[in-house]
């Protein structure tokens, strides 16, 4: 049972918390309530604090010469860290989740999920998301956690992967779970030098096996997940020396989206032309990447570089029109 001594200091100790205060015992020990006290005494009197509320405080390591220090995540540190960009952020998670019935895999009570999902209804008062990002399916949540054992393990993985024309088998080194053009995919290292870099949709994943066996990470393929832009990417071993300028006139129309707007992460304005139309640039890793970017905006684009890319658009574009 506590002396009534150290239900004071803890009370304080606990009001200092929720005030957002930083906690350093160096400090402490020269304060009325815990002057004369032993470091030990004061490190008993947070441990009363960490047996009721464990995920109460966490030590806060310090910089160079400087002693750590304790401190809670109370509702103003949360309110500072939720400002218009990372709420909107949250929202669209909680929305995503909500859509995919992920909160259901979520180790929580029932009231705390009701609480969330009436968090989430009040969102939709104030954001409206069109997309549906992840294609829901039973069992997303058990693949999901898989994906992530073997992705944080580095273990090798069998993958049974449907497609319009049966199921494919795959021998994989998982390296990254990927959201790009509002889906997921797992970008992975193949057995199979024929497709050294495979990305994998996951709502087309049938199932997946962790294989006991273990892999270290290729560097250049880590970095080449890091520059990914596309889902379709193509991959050759030292990646960088290998990728493709693209370069387009966009329309004076049009050309203020490009300034507002870099649509691959690549995007580069090259010049800008006297009547405001623009030459922008393009790295990718094979034409592929920019031939869905080129056909949303035709007629206000044209393909400057490379030239088999400028053939290809317009062979497909004669196609279309019946005009060959």
């Amino acid at each position: 049972m506590a002396t009534t001594n150290q239900t004071s200091r803890v009370l304080e100790l606990l009001k200092r918390f929720n005030n957002g205060q930083k906690i350093n015992i160096d400090l402490l020990a020269q304060e009325d309530l815990w002057y004369g006290k032993s470091e030990k005494t004061i490190r008993r009197d947070l441990d009363v604090i960490k047996e009721y509320f464990p995920e109460s405080f966490e030590l806060i390591r310090g910089g160079k010469n400087e002693k750590g220090f304790y401190k809670a995540i109370t509702k103003d540190t949360m309110n500072n860290f939720i400002n218009k960009d990372t709420k909107a952020l949250l929202v669209q998670t909680f929305n995503i989740a909500q859509r995919n019935n992920l909160l259901t895999s979520l180790d929580i009570n029932e009231s705390d999920k009701r609480i969330l999902e009436n968090e989430i209804k009040k969102s939709k008062d104030c954001y409206e998301f069109i997309s549906k990002p992840f294609e829901s399916k039973k069992g997303n949540e058990t693949l999901l956690r898989d994906l992530e054992n073997a992705i944080h393990h580095k273990r090798y993985i069998k993958v049974i992967y449907n497609t319009p024309y049966g199921t494919q088998e795959f021998n994989l080194k998982p390296y990254k779970i990927v959201f790009i053009n509002e889906n997921f995919y797992l970008a992975s290292e193949n057995t199979d030098e024929r497709f050294k870099f495979t990305m994998l949709r996951l709502s087309q994943i049938g199932s997946i096996e962790l294989l006991r066996e273990q892999f270290h990470h290729n560097p250049d393929i880590k970095d080449f997940i890091k520059q990914l832009q596309t889902p379709f990417p193509l991959y050759k071993s030292n990646f960088r020396e290998h990728l493709i300028k693209v370069s387009i006139h966009v329309d004076k129309d049009k050309a203020k989206f490009f300034k507002l707007k870099k649509y691959l992460p690549s995007q580069n304005i090259e010049k800008e032309n006297d009547d405001t139309s623009l030459l922008v640039s393009f790295q990718v890793s094979q034409e592929r990447e920019m031939e869905e970017l080129i056909k949303k905006w035709i007629p206000y684009v044209k393909v400057i570089e490379p030239n088999s890319l400028k053939d290809k658009i317009e062979s497909e574009l004669k196609q279309y029109l019946n005009l060959n």
